[in-house]
């Protein structure tokens, strides 16, 4: 977004879509969007594609006056009698760019240059004026609904603790280091000042997250208690490389030695787990319920009490506290865990490869044997079963 400057504490919303990688709708306000972001598998690089909107904001972005009309010009390619700044249209015509800023009257929009035309993708009437807003002015006008939701989520966590404290249960948490599980976490803290915080270190965790971890324990005074995952590597030879259809390592790092962990910290006892997940953060997990027992470990049940919170939500709650989050959001990745996590975006292996060279190069060597170069850095990998979409762009490239 060249035309476009944003201060650090400016809101920006994201919304996700769907595509073959990272592909969001970005918002100043809800019904103000300036574009979308998406990552490019063919091109494996970054993609702005405008909207009207953004062509309103960015004066400097040179654009196609248009003749007024009532003729409908969507969907259409422009014609001479149309342009008024023709020698600019000449002009633009010979730039790189391939979406071309529109104005007429009243209206903003954006064209698409192809076969050295232009084709009017969207138009729509211009706003009187588009503010953007602080961070603080929309935690501002969003405080009752955070508080709302804190509300509920405290009055979740209260009455199943005390239920299943009754019962006998040892009660812990889970924690990550993710932004989701911090928030419940540290909800949980209130209720239990004492309660046993639980950390799985695969062996395949950022180092930014390891010290996060321990610092943010540090911090909250938390009964940190850190589990050793750390088997992967001898497994891999086994059960071959982990996808998204056969994520073996979710069991053999994380499942296995939790399991373990409780049946030595907590023998013969039964658990309850407050979790952070979230019925939004994916399809499998829309159906949650806000006590499930575990699917694996026949002793343990999970509680999640900021089920009904969206990620909006739990920002905004990090932000009004101003609690400290893992730095790797910083650094541009959403999903904080294992750096070679077959789930993660294309986008964020690309994040591993410019940030932490060492193990991207080591994760790649390994991949080296059974995929070659172009469908390691498109992500192919990350699939028994490759989806439709996927098959099609391997179509494309010829690969």
């Amino acid at each position: 977004m060249t035309g476009l400057n944003f201060d650090y504490d400016d809101l920006i919303l994201l919304e996700k879509l769907t595509g073959m990688d990272y592909r969001k709708k970005i918002y100043l306000e809800k019904n103000i969007q300036i574009g979308i972001l998406e990552f490019d598998l063919i091109d494996l690089d970054w993609r702005f594609i405008p909207a009207p909107y953004y062509y309103q904001m960015a004066d400097k972005e040179k654009k196609i006056y248009l003749e007024p009309t009532k003729r409908r010009l969507k969907g259409k390619y422009l014609k001479e009698e149309y342009i008024n700044n023709y020698d600019d249209y000449l002009k633009i015509l010979n730039r790189e760019d391939y979406f071309i800023g529109l104005e007429m009257g009243e209206f903003i929009g954006v064209g698409i240059k192809r076969n050295d035309r232009i084709k009017v993708k969207d138009l729509r009437r211009k706003k009187e004026e588009i503010h953007i807003k602080k961070i603080t002015e929309y935690l501002k006008e969003n405080k009752d609904r955070i508080n709302s939701f804190l509300e509920l989520s405290k009055d979740i966590l209260k009455k199943y603790m005390d239920k299943y404290r009754d019962k006998g249960y040892v009660i812990n948490a889970s924690f990550s280091g993710g932004k989701d599980s911090e928030v419940s976490t540290l909800l949980a803290r209130e209720i239990m000042p004492d309660i046993d915080v639980i950390f799985i270190d695969t062996g395949l965790e950022y180092q930014d997250t390891l010290k996060y971890i321990k610092k943010f324990a540090k911090s909250y005074d938390l009964n940190l208690h850190i589990v050793n995952g750390d088997y992967f590597w001898e497994e891999l030879y086994v059960k071959g490389i982990p996808t998204k259809d056969n994520r073996w390592c979710n069991s053999v790092c994380k499942l296995i030695p939790l399991k373990n962990f409780f049946m030595e910290e907590y023998p013969n006892k039964k658990i309850l787990t407050i979790d952070g997940s979230r019925k939004f953060e994916s399809f499998a997990r829309s159906n949650l319920n806000y006590i499930r027992k575990s699917g694996f470990i026949d002793f343990q049940s999970n509680l999640f009490p900021i089920l009904d919170w969206n990620a909006l939500d739990v920002w905004s709650y990090i932000y009004s506290k101003n609690l400290p989050y893992n730095p790797l959001y910083d650094k541009g990745f959403e999903r904080i865990g294992c750096y070679l996590c077959p789930s993660a975006l294309n986008s964020e292996f690309f994040r591993v490869k410019e940030l932490y060279p060492e193990l991207w190069n080591k994760w790649v060597s390994y991949l080296k044997e059974y995929y070659s170069m172009d469908e390691i850095l498109r992500g192919f990998w990350r699939w028994d079963e490759i989806p439709p979409k996927m098959r099609e762009l391997k179509k494309l490239l010829g690969i």
